[in-house]
């Protein structure tokens, strides 16, 4: 396929994503300012949050880099109160006071900071989104945050206003280094074949107790993923919001982000990994605050809070127990021999260790095979990989801890564990 029919194709995978599954804020654009033009795109949502990492954002060498960063501020329903609207709006304030406001459409408004006196170097606009005065469904939260502000940024894509086909996601919290985006650059070969990357990442707080909960909470992400590369899992990477970028066009035959209050991380990059590889960029590292957090019910913020508790409490963080790793990886690749026993597949489960045995049954490998019996072997195997995706990994691991292989202290998880964090 040449350049110019890739990219027409590209356009419009696009333009029927739009179409079909955008939401509404995208319609909005199509008054945007004809001068507006684009080589970055960077997508924040911002839920009870200072101007910090606006501020944050122009001191950064990334407003020279021809940027247009998109700042979702939302409120969900569940949390609507005269004082949360009030921190939302000032917020929205702020922004806009950091620059000059140039264009403004229904609940979008586009700030250019390239006006901005106190600022000579910067090359950047924020098209801010209202989603507090309309609140967001609170059981949609931060996805349908993060898929606002890719549909817009996707838009403009399709409209000639952003030229780079990656997106790139991230929180308030994080610090982003100056490499972030040239990182992404068309000629890096090391994404040929990639539809999605996770950068390198580190958390930090200046208040010890914070920051010894975010250290182990992040040995333990760094621990499941070690193992899932030891498991030679094709779904061995991160799975945080806030280091992950996405090709355009994948993004849209994935049919975007997940509206979920949290999650939306995971179950984006699970569709997007079938689709191509998911890069890892241990050269671009993000520093994120460590901070507790109760605004989504699982995730770093959470977890952190839970691992507080259990320190004032003398107890041990507990995780998964490396065995479940060494089950993982003699399945993956007994499954390269599954198709053979497609008639029969009893017969193959019988080979395995009992626990993975009635790990697998519970998990419904008997009913994938039931359906796959008429597939070549190579159709038969690329459907396997799909089925055995990284929810049915995560499902297997579970079955594995209820059968017997429960957690166990993270410390002891990575002293036993046949493979390093590192």
């Amino acid at each position: 396929m040449t350049n110019n029919s890739a990219a027409q194709q590209q356009h419009k995978t696009c333009a029927k994503y739009l179409a079909h599954y955008a939401e509404p804020e995208a319609l909005l654009l199509a008054s945007f300012p004809e001068q507006g033009n684009y080589q970055h795109v960077l997508v924040i949502p911002a839920f009870e949050e200072s101007a910090q990492f606006i501020d944050r954002f122009i001191a950064s060498t990334l407003v020279e880099q021809q940027c247009l960063l998109i700042v979702v501020i939302n409120q969900p329903d569940s949390d609507f109160g005269r004082q949360h609207q009030q921190a939302q709006s000032d917020l929205a304030q702020s922004i806009t006071e950091r620059g000059e406001l140039i264009w403004q459409q229904g609940n979008l408004s586009l700030i250019d900071l390239c006006h901005s006196s106190r600022h000579q170097k910067v090359n950047a606009s924020i098209l801010m989104v209202n989603r507090y005065s309309q609140p967001i469904p609170g059981d949609q939260g931060v996805g349908l945050a993060r898929k606002i502000g890719a549909d817009l940024a996707i838009k403009l894509f399709t409209q000639g206003h952003i030229n780079a086909s990656w997106v790139h996601s991230t929180d308030a919290d994080a610090y982003l280094p100056d490499n972030y985006f040239t990182a992404h650059a068309a000629n890096n070969v090391a994404l040929k074949h990639a539809v999605a990357t996770c950068c390198n990442f580190y958390h930090h707080s200046e208040h010890q107790a914070i920051h010894q909960a975010n250290l182990r909470y992040e040995n333990a992400l760094r621990y499941y993923v070690a193992g899932l590369h030891y498991a030679q899992s094709p779904y061995a990477y991160f799975t945080i919001g806030s280091i992950l970028s996405f090709d355009m066009l994948a993004y849209c035959q994935a049919r975007g982000f997940p509206k979920r209050n949290a999650g939306e991380d995971f179950y984006l990059l699970n569709k997007l990994a079938k689709l191509g590889e998911v890069a890892y960029l241990a050269e671009v590292t993000i520093k994120l605050e460590a901070r507790p957090s109760q605004r989504v019910p699982f995730g770093t913020g959470p977890a952190v809070q839970n691992i507080m508790q259990l320190v004032e409490q003398g107890q041990d963080y507990q995780y998964y127990n490396p065995a479940v790793f060494v089950h993982l990886k003699a399945c993956l690749q007994a499954f390269e021999c599954l198709w053979q026993y497609r008639q029969q597949p009893e017969l193959w489960l019988a080979f395995s260790p009992e626990k993975s045995q009635q790990a697998l049954t519970n998990i419904g490998l008997l009913n994938f095979v039931a359906k796959q019996q008429e597939n070549k072997q190579a159709q038969f195997n690329k459907q396997l990989t799909v089925w055995f995706d990284s929810f049915k990994t995560l499902k297997f691991i579970h079955a594995l801890r209820d059968l017997g292989l429960e957690n166990i202290a993270l410390e002891q998880a990575i002293a036993d564990a046949p493979f390093s964090i590192s």
